[in-house]
């Protein structure tokens, strides 16, 4: 079965330790590649430098938290990502969150348009941080020129339909293991417009710090709730994802 994780943070310390440990685990549970996301300058640097480190295999994303914002500068992440757009497959994670974001939805909108821009700019996908905000932000994209993944998608039933009408892709994680929302989630999602993540170190469906391997949880879950082949459904999503990010391992 061969499977990817398209969003996770293995730039986290957290990782330091033991990171080719973590790498030749996620080989050994059949991923074909592994999506490393920033969000802020630092952390863009992190992920680069391990998508240097493990080239072919894992692959970076740059991109600037709603929560980040007052504590970091936005502009910095944005220069980056004009420098190395060569070497990222999507501007992300980026948004708006009025859940835990200390800025106001205005300066949110304001800094978020920014990395719209941009993508649209260098033609690569937009990862997008949603929280609380899930219509908003829908509603700021939905006529642009770009390619979206909602990222560790909580949000409603009903928006799931118009992001997939809009050609836009849905990405749920190892929450979907475990929480009963995100489950619901799957019977309203088209496989074609599906991706899977864990957020790692976040989100295990097991005790402890998450990690791309577990990856493969999530996917059982899927064709268990859609009662689909594990094959059937590994085979959709590792297109889906390698069309999303330009990624052909």
């Amino acid at each position: 079965m061969e499977i990817a994780d398209i969003h996770c943070h293995i730039n986290f310390d957290s990782f330091n330790g033991d990171r080719d440990e973590v790498i030749n685990r996620a080989k050994i549970a059949g991923l074909e590649f592994v999506i490393d996301s920033g969000f802020d300058y630092a952390s863009n640097e992190r992920s680069l430098r391990i998508s240097q480190m493990y080239e072919g295999y894992v692959y970076s994303t740059m991109g600037f938290s709603p929560n980040r914002i007052g504590k970091s500068d936005y502009r910095y992440a944005l220069n980056q990502i004009l420098e190395f757009s060569d070497s990222i497959v999507a501007v992300g994670e980026v948004g708006i969150d009025l859940k835990k974001a200390k800025a106001s939805y205005e300066k949110q909108k304001e800094i978020f348009l920014e990395f719209v821009r941009v993508a649209e700019e260098i033609e690569k996908p937009l990862v997008i941080h949603a929280r609380k905000a899930e219509e908003r932000v829908f509603n700021i994209i939905k006529s642009r020129d770009i390619t979206a993944v909602f990222h560790c998608y909580t949000g409603s039933e009903s928006l799931v339909r118009q992001i997939q009408d809009a050609g836009f892709y849905i990405s749920l994680s190892t929450l979907v293991c475990f929480a009963d929302n995100v489950e619901k989630l799957v019977r309203h999602v088209d496989l074609d417009y599906l991706l899977l993540e864990t957020d790692s170190p976040f989100l295990s469906p097991l005790k402890g710090r998450n990690e791309p391997s577990n990856v493969k949880f999530a996917y059982q879950k899927i064709s268990q709730i859609m009662d689909v082949n594990n094959d059937d459904v590994s085979n959709k999503l590792i297109k889906n994802g390698s069309e999303v990010f330009d990624i052909h391992p």
